[in-house]
């Protein structure tokens, strides 16, 4: 592969992998905060369907999804700096 198609795999690479881990930390954090404040909603109200319900899910599936991408994209492009056999 030509050297210029190789820094442009590389870099496009990059860029994904980093949005996937940006989204995959926002996920985290929103999922624990908002299961958090399902639970101490459904406490109160004694109903479990309340507003941070779907959110709740809606990030969970996120975080999933974004567990997908990386491990994918880590499989089929794994490191290449010579840290790791």
């Amino acid at each position: 592969m030509a050297p210029a198609a190789e820094s442009a795999r590389v870099t496009l690479w990059w860029i994904i992998t980093t949005f996937v881990l940006v989204v995959r930390l926002l996920a985290t954090i929103a999922t624990i905060v908002l299961v958090i404040g399902w639970a101490v909603a459904a406490m109160g109200s004694s109903s479990m369907n309340n507003g941070f319900l779907w959110p709740a899910v809606g990030c969970a599936a996120a975080l999933l999804v974004s567990t997908y991408l990386y491990s994918h994209l880590r499989a089929r492009y794994p490191r290449r700096n010579g840290w790791l056999p």
